[in-house]
């Protein structure tokens, strides 16, 4: 199936490919039908409905042939009208994003919609898959130490706080010496994180966040595209 999707993102040229994964097994190419194909695409209603009664569309297929390897604004708006992983032919690769609700807004579930969550979808749609850990709340008091372990073993390094740069994650401590809080630096002394019993949001990185500071990380893969994916989704929250 690889191997059929790129050669038809080939042979669409400068123009987007677009198709359906069907039951995480077929894919079923689409004529783009947009009157602009070389900067977007779209799907004909016939082909909606001929997936639809071959099986479950599992994934959406579009291909950037001159543009970057993450999901533009409007290809996050309209993920989210699916609600299905899209996936994203560039360079002849495969990039693909699993659905995720926007960053912004969300309420907060230990274990499930996080500031560990908030983290990893963040980065995921900056092309960089991060693994989940299963968590118990207070995990920070039973001898644990999961943002410690987990970022030097997932490429991320230390760096020093005057060199943040946005996409840096931030470890905060909360009533402990374990830092047991994780936020996404977004630039202009803003951070995104996820409180407990709070939504998801934006916050000023400046006083109590900053005085409670930890340590911050980067991702030896970070590129600055990456922070162009993240604000593509706070954006969703701004229309």
């Amino acid at each position: 199936m690889k191997t059929q999707i790129i050669n038809h993102a080939d042979s669409c040229g400068e123009a987007e490919c677009c198709g359906f994964v069907i039951d995480n097994k077929t894919y079923m190419p689409c004529k783009n039908i947009s009157p602009t194909p070389t900067e977007a695409f779209e799907i004909s209603p016939d082909d909606w409905i001929q997936a639809e009664t071959i099986g479950e569309i599992t994934a959406i297929v579009h291909s950037h042939p001159n543009g970057l390897p993450i999901l533009s604004e409007a290809d996050q708006i309209y993920q989210q009208q699916t609600a299905v992983d899209w996936w994203l032919v560039c360079d002849n690769q495969i990039h693909k994003f699993r659905y995720i609700k926007p960053l912004l807004g969300r309420e907060f579930e230990h274990g499930k919609t996080d500031c560990l969550t908030i983290v990893r979808d963040a980065y995921m749609l900056a092309g960089i898959d991060l693994p989940d850990y299963e968590r118990t709340d207070d995990w920070w008091h039973n001898g644990q130490n999961l943002y410690l372990d987990l970022l030097p073993k997932n490429g991320f390094e230390r760096v020093d706080a005057e060199d943040m740069q946005e996409g840096d994650i931030i470890l905060v401590c909360l009533g402990s010496e374990t830092p047991n809080h994780a936020a996404v630096y977004i630039g202009n002394q803003y951070i995104l994180h996820h409180c407990p019993d709070r939504l998801s949001k934006r916050d000023t990185y400046g006083g109590f966040w900053r005085n409670y500071t930890h340590s911050i990380w980067r991702h030896k893969q970070w590129q600055k595209f990456g922070y162009t994916a993240i604000s593509n989704n706070l954006a969703i929250n701004s229309i």
